[in-house]
């Protein structure tokens, strides 16, 4: 079997290449991944990283559009697509990334005139019921009418798409950590490195309004005068939290420390007692996923989370819920563990061993491939053909 993994997240030897990896030693046949040479990575541009002795071929290509004001990456497609689908001549083609961006449309409709034959694995993140300006709901409809098979982050972007039309084969298959690289450690030692004493509670991640980050500043007043806060990460919210610490003469209680590389990271998870992730649920989004959920978990650190979106599925039972929007129910789960060590410890045991079985890169691979046996034993709906609805119209 060829299978064809088209992502940008496998532009990171850390984030994304983990699964191409497992996949490709679980796979008997040939994997081929596209990433975009070039990619904004929440505000930054950031080049492919060539993977360390890898068991599959990878093949950084220029991304036309990679970055289009309004409509972002969604609009990035690869010039170069249908020479590769002519040479390689995958079997199965995966489209990491969400159906109503070009790419996918792109990959559906290039397809259809090159390899009719060959499988599309669509794969979105999306649990959000809502409507997208043209051009984007004309790609998605395409892309779903297309696709083979659909992979969905959680039950919630399942029923997403199942209300968009989509009629086919489904599957659940999760995000995961490399538990090779983040793991327990010695706490105090990582704590020391760091500077950091007290009851600590972190948040890692992009410094913006709708990560309920206030909520934190806000449950800090009413926690134990122990109870400090570090902040991992950047974004424009940071001066609004700064003032907001200064207003209540908290400043001394929390440190910020700036983005680090994921590399970096399970020491810091390590040195924390407790992972907050506060999020909001705003019209346009909500968490949908929570990856810092599992990599905090897999180091046994236990997880506070807000009622929002797929937080609460997926901190099970290593860690704690509350309702979103409330800093005094935050602050009673804070103190909640701040008073048990000891359950503190079984929160990050069970965090660690549902991860395990769960959450990892291997299991994630193992179901992609399963998916892609699955596959070829379904027949393909009479809708792969004709012409797009979008192809008019750009």
């Amino acid at each position: 079997m060829r299978v064809l993994l088209i992502s940008h997240t496998c532009q990171s030897r850390s984030e994304g290449q983990p699964k191409a990896r497992e996949l490709a030693a679980k796979l008997d046949g040939e994997l081929l991944v596209l990433v975009p040479e070039r990619w904004k990575h929440y505000g930054r541009w950031r080049h492919a990283q060539p993977p360390v002795a890898a068991d599959y071929h990878y093949a950084p290509a220029k991304a036309a559009w990679p970055w289009t004001g309004p409509g972002q990456f969604y609009l990035h497609w690869y010039p170069t697509l249908a020479k590769l689908l002519r040479t390689f001549r995958p079997d199965v083609i995966d489209v990491w990334e969400e159906p109503w961006s070009f790419v996918s449309a792109h990959v559906c409709w290039l397809r259809n005139r090159i390899l009719p034959k060959s499988r599309i694995i669509s794969e979105t993140e999306q649990n959000l019921d809502k409507r997208y300006p043209p051009p984007f709901e004309w790609f998605r409809s395409y892309s779903l009418r297309h696709a083979d098979f659909a992979v969905g982050r959680s039950q919630e972007a399942v029923r997403i798409i199942r209300s968009r039309g989509y009629d086919g084969p489904t599957e659940v298959v999760p995000n995961a950590v490399d538990h090779e690289i983040f793991h327990p450690m010695d706490r105090e030692k990582c704590r020391q490195e760091l500077g950091l004493q007290g009851f600590v509670v972190g948040y890692i991640g992009r410094l913006v309004e709708r990560k309920g980050i206030m909520d934190l500043v806000d449950a800090l007043r009413i926690c134990p005068p122990t109870t400090n806060l570090v902040f991992v990460g950047s974004g424009e919210y940071e001066k609004k939290i700064r003032v907001r610490l200064r207003g209540c003469g908290m400043e001394s209680r929390a440190r910020f420390l700036p983005e680090r590389p994921l590399e970096e990271l399970p020491a810091i998870m390590n040195a924390i007692d407790v992972l907050a992730l506060p999020s909001w649920t705003v019209g346009s989004w909500k968490e949908q996923f929570g990856r810092v959920i599992i990599e905090a978990q897999a180091c046994g650190t236990p997880v506070i989370g807000s009622d929002s979106g797929a937080i609460p599925a997926v901190i099970g039972q290593g860690g704690l819920v509350f309702p979103e929007r409330n800093a005094a129910s935050l602050a009673s789960r804070i103190t909640e563990l701040f008073n048990d060590p000891a359950g503190r410890c079984q929160l990050g045991e069970k965090g660690r061993r549902q991860v395990l079985e769960k959450y990892t890169w291997n299991r994630v691979a193992g179901q992609m491939l399963r998916i892609y046996q699955e596959t070829e034993r379904v027949s393909r709906k009479s809708t792969h053909g004709g012409e797009p609805a979008w192809e008019n119209r750009y």
